[in-house]
């Protein structure tokens, strides 16, 4: 495998092989992601090593944090097809769902549950095609959501979500979502 050592030659050639590696979903991603401008000595990077593989989550850590500023905000069908595959597979609940309309559609039902619905960030970690964000959601209960009707009530919970991308979209997302918790806060189920 050919080693590079000029920083402007990794830079590029690191840049090149994500796109390649990510196609175009990394692109805007790969765009916004700094590179090291200093005069020092470069490390070397090749597919094998660490720093390639941090390459890789810092890119994919990049895409997510786009998709959490632009799409759940404002959920736009468009804004999907940039960061979410056709074929993605959604493990939420002890069930999976597969498709992006299908996906989709759980964004509408959740919107029509909660209108204000919001999705905040409280942490994000990346390793590999993985990133792992941990959310707060608040939102206020106008329609129905896991049987029960609209309550008026004001929710607040927790959530943590696993997504793999190996090509820069979103190809699988597991979810944890305090259930329990939501069913308290709309009176479904009596506080302990």
């Amino acid at each position: 495998m050919r080693r590079y050592t000029k920083p402007a030659v990794v830079v590029t050639a690191l840049g090149a092989l994500s796109l390649a590696v990510f196609g175009s979903g990394a692109a805007d991603a790969a765009s916004t992601v700094g590179g090291n401008t200093g005069s020092g000595p470069s490390p070397r990077i090749t597919a094998e090593s660490p720093s390639w593989h941090h390459g890789i989550s810092q890119v994919n850590k990049r895409i997510m944090q786009r998709y959490t500023s632009e799409f759940l905000p404002g959920r736009d069908p468009a804004l999907a097809r940039k960061f979410v595959s056709p074929d993605i597979v959604v493990h939420f609940g002890g069930q999976t769902w597969q498709g992006r309309d299908t996906y989709l559609g759980i964004v509408a039902a959740n919107l029509k549950a909660f209108p204000d619905l919001k999705w905040t960030v409280e942490d994000m970690r990346a390793e590999g095609d993985t990133v792992a964000i941990r959310y707060s959601m608040t939102g206020t209960h106008k329609g129905p959501f896991a049987g029960v009707e609209a309550t008026g009530k004001a929710i607040r919970s927790e959530s943590m979500t696993f997504y793999r991308l190996p090509h820069g979209k979103i190809v699988e997302e597991r979810a944890q979502l305090d259930m329990l918790g939501i069913l308290r806060q709309m009176g479904a189920i009596p506080a302990a």
